[in-house]
């Protein structure tokens, strides 16, 4: 995988140039070209906003921005090797003779140090700002000159540019601050701008007399010997140094229990890399730091498939809202028969690689033998009050996640915010407890979501079958009953039925079906019979089926007769729990016994179908029977039901 990132950065910059002109950032926060004079005094300090300086948010670039890149990446610290930091104790942040860059982040010693309120009261705040940003200048001045020695001893400067360098420390140190006290009004704007960074965002300052070709000559050599993480990695061969990097490298050498004892290895290196490989990756982390690449990202290993990947960050380059999601789609709806197969697809979690794995082919559309899985309306929920919601068909992949997943795992899993036009998903890192209102659909979530990640994104049929998905269900369903209230009707028994919906809908299209019922026309089938039931004193119950659907109907009915302030369905969990039949009758019998002064009876509908219930005897374990007795209480209550021409006769 990691010879897959190199190909296809190398492949990016030799023939996609626009996406480092474009897609490549500077670090968030202030960035200022500083020239100067022969004396050391700046020429054109703070000079004019986009010519002179510039402040990037992290989303706005402007032209000057644009072309402060190159300067910014021949003058940064290596980042992929954590402890490669050209500043050993971090206060500068740049690596470079012509560039200083720092941040306004202290630890909370330094806090304590400086005397900086660590929580601040609303007032405190902006006293605290202030504070902090003198301290960091203060901080940075005084390692000032090891830093320039180093810069001396590290880097090699051509001769023409070492006064230059010399008089770049001498302005940092003393001019700077006679420049902005002898006519502070030259700063008001810059000031303003100043004032907004925030503590993990920078402040950089670059020699403008510097030629971009003298960065990147002085820069080369340092990078070239920092790319790798430790000397005593490397491997000369040929004239090329192989060392090893920080990707997927444990570095366990002085930890038993962590070093490799198989495979081919080296001082416990299982593989290096070229200098030139090793760029490639730092530049990959580069782009991946800019935001250039959609998560997660595919990345192609035939060559005639880069194309592919093109078409994808030029979308996600016009619209960094996108998710990858959004961007398929868009592809597909330019090209419907397009193919996309032999990636990596990649999942990170800032610049760490969270997930990885092959797709050879990616499915996108969910036709099969000229059908689309469809959701039928089993349970009758109404679009408005005289028409009943449509079927409708999942037609491809993300209308699965967009629809499907967003309603079982009750909008916690996969978010959308319709009034923001906003969607996220959660199959790594943690999961805001804010959005999951039941500790069993919390449970599902924990459980599956790698699953259902690896069934949309990687096309993995096989990573959801039936019995998971009948377990998912049942939980989710059951957190609901947990969780509402009797007489908030429509919101809570609309949103069960869709999930009945959506369940018996796709109760055969996992793999490992088990040969099983069509759900979607069984349920029709036991409302039929239980019309016959009600309304025929000759009709029976023939199968436990019958009995527990049956009993469902029942069930509901006698809950609806409660007069109690606060109603809810979680009075059905009880009855569902009964593993014998005899059980759940006893159960049945008490609750007739506790609402007969609400039932009129007579030779009506549930007289009729009690009985049923009542008298029917079987040995079979409920516990197989449990999603048709919630079914049969979720459907359409056959003793509501008006006879034709009459009233309603209970």
């Amino acid at each position: 995988m990691i010879q897959e990132i190199i190909n296809y950065t190398k492949y990016l910059k030799e023939s996609s140039p626009k996406v480092f002109e474009d897609g490549l950032e500077p670090s968030k926060g202030l960035h200022i070209f500083v020239e100067l004079d022969e004396e050391g005094n700046a020429i054109n300090f703070p000079g004019e906003k986009g010519v002179d300086w510039d402040y990037f948010d992290g989303k706005n670039m402007s032209e000057f921005l644009k072309r402060i890149v190159p300067y910014h990446l021949a003058s940064t610290y290596v980042t992929m090797n954590k402890q490669k930091k050209f500043d050993k104790k971090q206060k500068i942040h740049s690596a470079s003779p012509f560039a200083i860059e720092f941040n306004f982040n202290f630890n909370d010693d330094d806090k304590e140090t400086f005397g900086i309120v660590k929580k601040p009261a609303k007032e405190q705040k902006i006293k605290n700002e202030r504070l902090i940003k003198f301290k960091r200048v203060e901080v940075v001045r005084d390692r000032l000159d090891e830093y320039f020695e180093n810069t001396m001893r590290i880097f090699e400067i051509e001769e023409e540019n070492k006064t230059i360098h010399a008089n770049f420390k001498v302005f940092l140190k003393e001019k700077l601050d006679i420049q902005i006290s002898q006519n502070p009004k030259k700063f008001i704007e810059i000031k303003k701008f100043w004032d907004r960074i925030k503590e993990t965002e920078y402040c950089k300052i670059y020699l403008k007399n510097i030629a971009i070709e003298s960065y990147e000559n002085t820069y080369a050599p340092y990078l070239e010997k920092n790319i790798f993480n430790k000397e005593k990695y490397n491997l000369n061969s040929k004239d090329e140094i192989y060392g090893a990097i920080d990707y997927y490298t444990t570095f366990a050498d002085g930890k038993t229990f962590l070093k490799h004892k198989t495979g081919i290895s080296k001082d416990g290196i299982s593989h290096r890399y070229t200098g030139e490989e090793a760029k490639l990756l730092n530049l990959f982390s580069e782009l991946k730091k800019s935001k250039l690449f959609p998560n997660p990202l595919p990345l192609f290993i035939d060559k005639n498939e880069f194309r592919n990947a093109d078409e994808m960050i030029s979308f996600f380059r016009d619209d960094k809202t996108l998710k990858y999601s959004q961007i398929l789609k868009k592809m597909y709806r330019d090209q419907n028969d397009r193919v996309l197969q032999n990636y990596y697809l990649l999942y990170f979690s800032g610049l760490v690689i969270e997930d990885f794995d092959f797709v050879s082919k990616f499915r996108y559309s969910l036709k099969e033998n000229d059908k689309y899985p469809t959701i039928e309306n089993i349970f009758e929920i109404k679009q408005s009050k005289d028409e009943l919601k449509r079927n409708y068909e999942i037609k491809n992949i993300f209308y699965f996640e967009m629809e499907i997943v967003k309603t079982i795992f009750n909008n916690a899993l996969v978010r959308i915010d319709k009034k923001k036009d906003a969607f996220s998903a959660s199959y790594f890192g943690e999961i805001d407890p804010k959005y999951v209102n039941s500790e069993s659909v919390y449970q599902m979530i924990l459980k599956y979501r790698k699953a259902f990640y690896d069934y949309i994104y990687k096309s993995k049929t096989q990573a959801i079958n039936c019995l998971m998905w009948d377990e998912i269900m049942w939980n989710s369903i059951i957190g609901d009953l947990r969780n509402t209230n009797f007489d908030k009707k429509y919101f809570i028994e609309q949103g069960i039925k869709e999930k009945l919906n959506i369940w018996f809908s796709l109760y055969n299209y996992f793999t490992n079906n088990l040969n099983r019922i069509n759900m979607a026309s069984k349920i029709p089938e036991l409302l039929e019979k239980m019309k016959k039931v009600a309304n025929n004193e000759n009709e029976h119950f023939e199968t436990t089926e019958d009995f527990a659907f049956g009993a469902g109907q029942i069930i509901y009915y006698l809950l609806s007769q409660s007069k109690a302030s606060e109603r809810t369905h979680a009075l059905l969990e009880p009855f569902i729990q009964k593993v014998k039949a005899e059980q759940l009758q006893n159960s049945i019998a008490q609750a007739v016994n506790m609402y007969k002064h609400e039932i009129s009876f007579g030779k009506g509908r549930f007289e009729q179908l009690s009985s049923e219930v009542l008298a029917f005897e079987t040995n079979e374990n409920l516990k197989n029977y449990q999603r048709l007795l919630l079914a049969g209480y979720f459907a359409t209550p056959v003793i509501y039901e008006k006879k034709e021409n009459k009233e309603n006769n209970l």
